[in-house]
């Protein structure tokens, strides 16, 4: 599926970019994007202990990216046969490119063939209407369904997009289980916990109202 060389990212503007990671378009392959270590000044906004762990185990820059490909592989086990279900943009493998090994993820567009819309974006253009709202809502079940440990949930990585024709909301980036106990995965009580919270907080800054008693979003 992907050329043997190395993937050439030089001279291409990332699409976004984190403190960790950065997001490129995947030159050749239209549907893909690739993810991979953001390159900065070690000493970049870290404390001296992140530092000195960054130093002594410089593998630690790709412990996101583990915890989300872990984190899909569970909930594919989860849905069997609907994977194309998932409410998790894809992981499709990993590429080496000219800034570090980097992963190939699953595209999300729009209709337009664009990027998918995130959630803010969403809701400022008035795209909200009661159909995309049951969307919403369909995402929002499929997470507590599938357990979906979501760290970093926020408005700007739920996107609304399509897979196969269909529409749907899926989340792009934030996810998987990094403590090194694993608490959220081991109860189910205490990651409901932390979605209702996660998903609340949501609520709030795009003008939305979270029902924990029934996992829904309403307009207000």
């Amino acid at each position: 599926m992907f050329a043997a060389e190395v993937v050439s990212l030089s001279g291409l503007e990332p699409l976004a970019t984190g403190r960790v990671r950065s997001v490129y378009a995947f030159p050749g392959q239209p549907d893909l994007l690739i993810k991979v270590a953001t390159l900065q000044n070690p000493q970049h906004d870290y404390s001296l202990g992140k530092r000195l762990v960054r130093h002594l185990f410089p593998d630690t820059i790709h412990r996101n990216t583990l915890k989300e490909i872990e984190c899909e592989l569970m909930a594919a086990l989860k849905l069997g046969e609907d994977i194309p279900g998932s409410p998790l943009a894809r992981c499709l493998g990993v590429v080496q490119t000219d800034r570090g090994p980097g992963v190939a993820v699953e595209r999300i567009s729009g209709p337009d063939g664009n990027l998918a819309p995130h959630l803010q974006q969403l809701r400022k253009s008035g795209g909200m209407n009661d159909a995309v709202l049951e969307d919403l809502n369909v995402f929002a079940r499929k997470l507590f369904d599938l357990q979906i440990v979501a760290r970093d949930i926020h408005n700007k990585n739920i996107v609304y997009g399509h897979r196969g024709g269909v529409k749907a909301f899926f989340l792009i980036d934030g996810y998987g289980e990094r403590n090194v106990v694993p608490l959220r995965s081991l109860s189910r009580s205490l990651n409901d916990r932390s979605l209702h919270k996660r998903l609340d907080l949501i609520a709030q800054k795009t003008r939305l109202v979270w029902h924990s008693d029934r996992c829904a979003f309403s307009l207000r």
